[in-house]
């Protein structure tokens, strides 16, 4: 063997485990590391998020800014909610909307036995349904409808069907089911 063979399998042999042994290095604690810096900044960048919206709240112009949307988005479920203690004043309503719009035969119950249902998302909101049933013909039915669509807070017709009498004089059957959103009691 040549000097210079020698001299290349030597280095070769120093090489080769100092290049396996900082491969390893890197593996097993510089990449983690990286993984962890890149997630810390992430973390940090967050917290300045956080940190500017709340020195942005606590001046006091935002903070008359911000309670005037509260009480603007307030108003707006009020146009959706009906509060618990309102829910038999509704029904009066809706009896009242139908007489308005000259229904016969005006019958209205809760749906199923349960008359209220707990929204599977929400700890402050449930649904109520309500079948009705009544004689109308189609002016009266628009009329009656279209008063529901425009009460507040708002009532969702869920489904409604229109039937043929038997008799020839009489006006086609309706039967509507409405649902309403309404604010469960405060504590309850």
């Amino acid at each position: 063997m040549k000097v210079r063979d020698r001299y290349l399998l030597t280095m070769a042999g120093v090489w080769v485990p100092c290049l396996a042994l900082a491969t390893a290095c890197y593996a097993m604690v510089l990449h983690p590391q990286g993984q962890e810096r890149r997630g810390l900044v992430a973390q940090i960048a967050q917290a300045k998020e956080h940190y500017a919206r709340a020195v942005a709240a606590a001046k006091p112009g935002n903070q008359v800014r911000l309670s005037g949307q509260v009480d603007r988005l307030h108003d707006r479920t009020a146009d959706f909610l009906v509060a618990f203690q309102d829910v038999p004043e509704l029904a009066f309503e809706i009896g009242r909307l139908a007489h308005e719009t000259r229904l016969e035969s005006f019958g209205m119950r809760p749906v199923g036995t349960q008359a209220s249902l707990a929204l599977s998302d929400s700890e402050q909101v449930m649904e109520k349904h309500l079948s009705l049933s009544f004689n109308a013909d189609f002016t009266r039915f628009a009329a009656f409808l279209n008063a529901l669509e425009r009460h507040r807070p708002v009532v969702f017709v869920e489904t409604f069907s229109v039937s043929r009498s038997q008799e020839p004089q009489a006006e086609p059957r309706v039967d509507m089911e409405l649902a309403v959103l309404v604010e469960k009691p405060r504590g309850g």
